[in-house]
């Protein structure tokens, strides 16, 4: 699980699911912005995965192995 937690979420940032969690965690604000937050920029290249991230932390109930599986998906486009 460790190893999931540490996984980069996007390559746009140097942000950890384990990161990207904690921000979201720590903000109100809604997704587009908290977003910029993890990855600093306005892309969409791993929109699917911070979105699903992001939702999950809303409902208290995070996937790691969906977040990893997404992230992979989106890397091996």
């Amino acid at each position: 699980m460790e190893e999931l937690k540490n996984k980069q979420i996007c390559e746009c940032g140097e942000k950890s699911i384990q990161d990207a969690i904690e921000i979201f965690q720590n903000t109100t604000l809604p997704y587009k912005k908290a977003k910029k937050l993890v990855t600093g920029c306005n892309k969409t290249c791993c929109r699917r995965a911070l979105m699903a991230l992001y939702n999950m932390v809303d409902f208290g109930a995070i996937d790691y192995e969906e977040i990893a599986f997404l992230i992979d998906e989106t890397n091996n486009r």
